[in-house]
């Protein structure tokens, strides 16, 4: 499957695992030795962490993340995605809009999440 196919694939994993905070699914979207850097948090890696952090994420009440892939650059079994990204509450309010860099890796056929970032283009909120 080539690097496009995958990611679109991945992505759609990963939103019905959000849709259903299906945390436990989470992992399985990443390669064993993935890395996620959250915008102001320290840097997550280990299925277990993984798990834990998109827990924590749908119970903020997010119940939409629709990542929107705007290049894919294929590198071998490696491909950086950048796109943006939006986030819903369950009435369908947008919570944060941003923008985002994953680095694929093809993991035996599957393209699988690497290194996970993204960060806010909304402007500080008061106090934050």
């Amino acid at each position: 499957m080539d690097a496009e196919q995958g990611i679109h694939d991945g992505n759609e994993r990963f939103m019905e695992a959000v849709r259903t905070a299906d945390s436990a699914t989470m992992p399985s979207l990443y390669t064993t030795d993935a890395v996620i850097l959250p915008p102001n948090g320290d840097a997550v890696s280990g299925a277990d962490a993984v798990a834990q952090y998109w827990h924590d994420f749908t119970e903020l009440g997010i119940t939409y993340a629709r990542p929107e892939t705007l290049e894919v650059i294929p590198m071998g079994d490696y491909a950086l995605e950048v796109g943006e990204t939006s986030v819903y509450a369950g009435d369908g309010t947008l919570l944060d809009r941003g923008k985002i860099m994953v680095l694929w890796k093809n993991d035996e056929g599957t393209w699988k999440m690497h290194r996970d970032t993204w960060n806010s283009s909304l402007p500080p909120s008061a106090g934050s």
